[in-house]
């Protein structure tokens, strides 16, 4: 049994570390809101992949790798969630933004143990996941892009940044092209 305990605590580290490394490349290459919808969209395939049963070792299923997997993508975006969000917005606000943000991330980190106690069914818990996690995803199509532009000082500099990027109509989201 502590064998098993110190197995489980060296793939978290190794997950753990993994996805900040992997939070490099994300941001280096997919900028940080593609980067968040990437590391939440893939959590979500992730999830939903986990509900088919399939175990090939008395350890090992599908659903204990890809739940890997997802949290590793899940602390990807945890780490990235501090970095876009402080360059969202603008220097008057940003310590109460990234209060919030923090704030959401550890309530969110709070509660989540608690969804196993939802269902027996595994399945009900990861389409639980899949379903916050893939929602979080799509909210982040709604945030603006901060790759390569100078970070805002005032709020006027938000309002003219979602002018320049037609995001003060919600409806033209749609017509933004990926990439």
């Amino acid at each position: 049994m502590p064998s098993l305990i110190v197995q489980h605590i060296f793939v978290l580290a190794a997950g753990e570390t993994l996805a900040y490394l992997f939070l490099i490349a994300v941001t280096k290459y997919m900028g940080r809101r593609f980067g968040m919808i990437f590391c939440f969209g893939g959590a979500c395939i992730c999830f939903f992949v986990g509900m088919i049963s399939w175990q090939w070792t008395d350890v090992w299923n599908l659903e204990r790798f890809v739940s890997i997997v997802a949290i590793v993508l899940i602390s990807c975006a945890f780490g990235l969630i501090f970095l876009y969000t402080g360059e969202l917005a603008p220097t008057t606000h940003r310590g109460t933004v990234l209060s919030a943000s923090s704030l959401c991330a550890r309530a969110a980190g709070f509660l989540g143990p608690f969804v196993t106690d939802v269902s027996e069914d595994s399945r009900i818990r990861l389409a639980i996941c899949a379903l916050l996690s893939g929602t979080a995803a799509m909210l982040f199509f709604l945030l603006p892009e901060t790759r390569g532009r100078a970070i805002p000082e005032t709020a006027e500099d938000v309002t003219a940044r979602r002018k320049e990027q037609d995001l003060n109509n919600v409806s033209s989201i749609m017509k933004l092209k990926v990439g």
